[in-house]
């Protein structure tokens, strides 16, 4: 069952940051069998549905995990569009670095390039989009937290936080609680507000392509029925 509000560090009902509203819940048709815990129930359009309380739970545990380093060890990666601007204003509460550029292989690997990092923790917006930094982090042993769609498989990830991954919104709010949590927990001040972390970005040209393709492919789904 979805978790009771008084628990939650979110109140499900807010209309601004609410988990609901702003659709952290709301997964994708596919799921894989390591986030099948995390679901609390499949639509009947087929979407997966998180349980929020163990978004919430998680959400917790992760700030808790994110506060136990120093900020100059964390680094946050998103080549997602969407979560671009997030992990950068995570980044700037709480004072770690972010890579919200196209992934340079060999960032955690290799000392001689330029963009070569050495992080302790790395905090993933996407596994999907990720996960050359993944591979790169498990390689040097370095610890994975990451926000986990419902077809995410965790092989080399640490710390999962199950949520949509994929809209602007939820993205938005998953690093503004982490980012109030582990502020308040390194005794920092956080008055960054929710909208700050919203990315205003335009959907990308092949997302606009694949969602119109679809649409079509529904529509001749559609008409080979009534036939």
């Amino acid at each position: 069952m979805e978790g009771g509000e008084e628990t939650l560090l979110v109140p499900l009902d807010d209309p601004v940051v609410g988990y609901l509203t702003n659709g952290v819940h709301v997964g994708l048709k596919y799921k894989s069998a390591d986030m099948k815990p995390f679901i609390y129930k499949i639509r009947p359009d087929k979407l997966c549905v998180f349980d929020v309380s163990k978004i919430d739970e998680r959400l917790k545990v992760a700030s808790r995990f994110i506060a136990s380093y120093l900020p100059e060890e964390v680094l946050v990666v998103s080549n997602r569009i969407y979560g671009k601007k997030s992990a950068e204003q995570f980044a700037k509460a709480i004072g770690c670095k972010a890579f919200t550029k196209r992934w340079v292989s060999g960032t955690l690997t290799n000392p001689n390039i330029e963009t070569f990092s050495e992080p302790k923790l790395l905090v993933v917006t996407d596994p999907t989009a990720d996960q050359q930094s993944i591979k790169e982090a498990a390689e040097m042993g370095v610890a994975v937290v990451a926000i986990c769609d419902s077809n995410t498989r965790i092989k080399n990830i640490d710390l999962v936080v199950p949520s949509n991954n994929k809209g602007k919104q939820s993205i938005a709010l998953i690093y503004w609680v982490l980012a109030r949590e582990v502020a308040k927990a390194h005794g920092k001040k956080f008055d960054m507000k929710f909208e700050d972390f919203v990315s205003q970005a335009e959907p990308q040209e092949y997302l606009i392509k694949a969602q119109e393709q679809l649409r079509l492919y529904n529509r001749k789904r559609k008409k080979s029925k009534r036939k």
